[in-house]
């Protein structure tokens, strides 16, 4: 009986642990299994606000490394929403729940990533219009996840329960079939064992984390911080001294222990970022400020942190980093300095620019004015003295076009130059192109042909001046290079890929240039070769400019040459059809028909003021005037002009601008608030300026003056100004 008993114990005993250990191992991995899953799902909401903050992070910086770390959260995202459908298989409520997190993730995916096709990287920020929708889809994502947490908790609560029921039991037959022999004792010793070992792993596992997140954060050369709110509390880790140079390990101490090092001059915009940040009204933690090493220099840093809130959206905790910043600064601040260097030179080469502009084109004014006016009186002149006449023409029409290249040269180097765009009649332009260069070609003994019948009568929207002066130059380009032969131009309109264009064909049997070259002859300062440059002389600018100017009118040139046989320049320019018959183009008024209605109209009726101090340019002035019958005084200075006006009543005043004593802005301010406080009408003022730079029309306008003349001042456009001023002044 009694061995039937021991046997019968020792096969209960056998029954029990045998069925009770695989219950418990049973129940056991459901608890794991649950464990796995509220693990997987507390990653898969941070890995949903990763994928966010890093494609956010993407579109405000540009960095490339956000994109990636998109890429990788949103793989990880979802590869958790896999693990979860998997380790939940047997539960039909969770799948149903992890189903819709997988349809809001999809529904964020699509939205991000339009998002990132509309919204472009922008270092300065942009404005996302869909923040709701997507912060709605994450909430939708973040709440079902919720739930699914929720279920989980509520099923490993059950089968925690469980399982301590199954142990309870499970000892409890140990317990009553302990006296039955060694057995029972060696097999709950095992399980003892078994449980030791397991947990010893554990411990072992968590020492590993751990090392590991320690020398993460080691491997950062960050200073970590942890600001527990409640308490007052600060942990630092032992880099955030480090990097001030202090002995210091980690450290336990308050918030007050970082407010002392920081620098007084920035310690209040911290504290109010930091309060501002905690109080909800800053989206994110950055900032930059000095605090004090223990060499008692200052250091750069940059701070980032993250809060954490309560319930009721309270700040309970702040974490984040310190990183020395003080070389990035250095950096910044030499740049900042090189930049202002640089501005600086740029200033001072407009300012001597406009300077020596200003000081060449005054006596230039006189030296193209006077020849202008000799040029005229040719009829008892013998060929020596025509010939004089005529170089110091050529002499001042090629030291004017100079000036002018390297003024615009400047205008485009500094992107400052504009056009002023109208309709015109293209025959008008090519005339005139051809009156200044045909006498150039028959100097030098070639043809000089000019194509243009079916544009004769065309009218074109754009800038006329600036149309002209490419001809120019790619005309007297193909002139000055061509010894025999001539030089024969097409222009017609064409179309190209699909739009109106004119086309202007330059050719010439000249020396042509080899295709290596091709580029380095529109490069400014540079030409093919230096014997070029030493026959047949040019600064190098003329090419460059044309181009420029021609990109700037929405067209280009393009060069085919052959060395020896010569080149054809192409000049193409958009036909703006939608301008052209909005506006008339302005009737061509030749220097004879002006000069003949001046003095028909206004001839010895008007008088004006020329306020003007260079001697030369009063000569030339005054003799236009007395030409056109029209009486003058003259001023020397602003104080002069104005006392003179005071006492005449002048139709017009010429005022130059530069003047000592008072300048012509000055006296100008003066005459217009005397006629203001008086009443009067206000006399038209033309302003005269030898700077000629950007902004010098509108300096002149902003003065009170109506119109604008730079020097050297052109005949036919000083009358033109004086007829349309009179003629207003004689209507009114």
């Amino acid at each position: 009986i009694f061995t039937t008993i021991i046997i019968l114990f020792a096969g209960i005993l056998v029954y029990n642990f045998m069925t009770g250990d695989e219950e418990i191992q049973h129940t056991d991995l459901m608890v794991k299994r649950a464990h796995d899953v509220i693990i997987e799902a507390q990653q898969l909401s941070s890995s949903a606000e990763g994928m966010l903050a890093s494609q956010r992070g993407y579109i405000i910086t540009g960095d490339e490394a956000f994109l990636e770390r998109y890429k990788s959260q949103k793989s990880v995202l979802s590869d958790k929403v896999a693990k979860l459908t998997e380790l939940t298989n047997d539960n039909d409520s969770q799948q149903t729940r992890l189903g819709e997190i997988q349809g809001y993730i999809s529904q964020l995916s699509t939205k991000l990533e339009e998002r990132a096709i509309r919204f472009k990287p922008k270092t300065n920020g942009t404005f996302l219009d869909d923040v709701e929708i997507i912060t709605g889809i994450k909430e939708n994502i973040l709440s079902t996840n919720e739930a699914v947490l929720s279920e989980e908790y509520r099923l490993l609560n059950e089968r925690i329960k469980l399982l301590e029921e199954k142990k309870g039991r499970y000892f409890t037959t140990l317990l009553l079939c302990i006296g039955i022999g060694t057995f029972l004792v060696l097999a709950f010793n095992g399980i003892l064992f078994y449980i030791q070992s397991k947990r010893a792993n554990m411990e072992s596992q968590l020492r590993l984390s751990e090392d590991r997140f320690a020398l993460a954060i080691e491997g950062t050369l960050d200073g970590i911080f942890d600001w527990n709110i409640k308490t007052g509390k600060t942990e630092y880790s032992g880099r955030f001294f480090e990097m001030l140079g202090y002995e210091k390990k980690a450290l336990n101490g308050t918030i007050s222990d970082f407010k002392k090092l920081v620098h007084p001059e920035d310690k209040a915009r911290v504290l109010e970022y930091i309060n501002n940040y905690l109080k909800g009204k800053l989206s994110e933690f950055s900032i930059e400020y000095r605090m004090r090493s223990q060499s008692g220099r200052w250091i750069w840093i940059r701070s980032r942190a993250k809060a954490l809130f309560d319930k009721k959206g309270k700040a309970i905790r702040l974490v984040g980093a310190n990183t020395d910043i003080s070389a990035m600064r250095k950096v910044q601040d030499k740049l900042k300095a090189e930049k202002q260097q640089a501005e600086e030179a740029n200033q001072a080469k407009t300012e001597f620019l406009a300077h020596m502009s200003h000081e060449i084109r005054t006596p230039l004014t006189a030296i193209s004015g006077i020849a202008e006016i000799l040029q005229k009186k040719q009829d008892n002149m013998d060929d020596k003295q025509k010939q004089l006449v005529h170089t110091l023409m050529s002499s001042s029409s090629t030291l004017k076009d100079l000036i002018s290249d390297i003024l615009d040269f400047s205008k485009i180097d500094s992107g400052e130059i504009e056009l002023d765009n109208d309709n015109f009649v293209l025959g008008e332009i090519f005339e005139s192109v051809i009156s200044i260069m045909a006498l150039r070609a028959s100097e030098k003994g070639i043809s000089f042909v000019f194509d243009y019948k079916q544009l004769k009568d065309k009218i074109f929207y754009g800038d006329r001046v600036r149309l002209r002066q490419v001809l120019i130059n790619l005309v007297g380009n193909a002139i000055k290079f061509t010894e025999q032969g001539g030089v024969t131009i097409k222009a017609a309109f064409d179309t190209k890929e699909g739009h109106d264009v004119l086309r202007i064909e330059v050719s010439d049997t000249g020396i042509g240039i080899f295709p290596e070259n091709f580029d380095m002859i529109f490069e400014r300062f540079k030409q093919a070769d230096t014997s070029v440059s030493r026959r047949f002389g040019g600064t190098g600018l003329g090419l460059p400019i044309s181009r420029n100017l021609a990109r700037l009118m929405g067209g280009d040139i393009f060069l085919s040459s052959e060395p020896e046989k010569g080149s054809t320049f192409t000049l193409i320019l958009p036909v703006k059809l939608s301008m052209i018959d909005k506006k008339q183009p302005s009737p061509n008024i030749n220097d004879k028909k002006i000069s003949d209605k001046i003095r028909k109209t206004m001839g010895g009726k008007t008088k004006i003021l020329i306020v003007e101090d260079y001697e030369g340019n009063v000569v030339v002035i005054s003799y236009i005037l007395d030409e056109l019958n029209i009486e003058y005084d003259i001023a020397r200075t602003g104080i002069e002009a104005v006392a003179l006006w005071e006492e005449h009543d002048y139709d017009l005043i010429l005022m130059d601008v530069q003047m000592p004593e008072m300048d012509g802005f000055t006296a100008c301010h003066k005459i217009r608030a005397i006629e203001q406080d008086n009443g009067m009408s206000p006399v038209p003022i033309i302003g005269m300026t030898a700077h000629a730079l950007v902004g010098d029309k509108d300096k002149c306008i902003e003065a009170g003056m109506n119109d604008y003349l730079p020097k050297p001042i052109i005949e036919e456009d000083f009358k033109k100004k004086i007829y349309t001023f009179l003629n207003k002044r004689k209507a009114a």
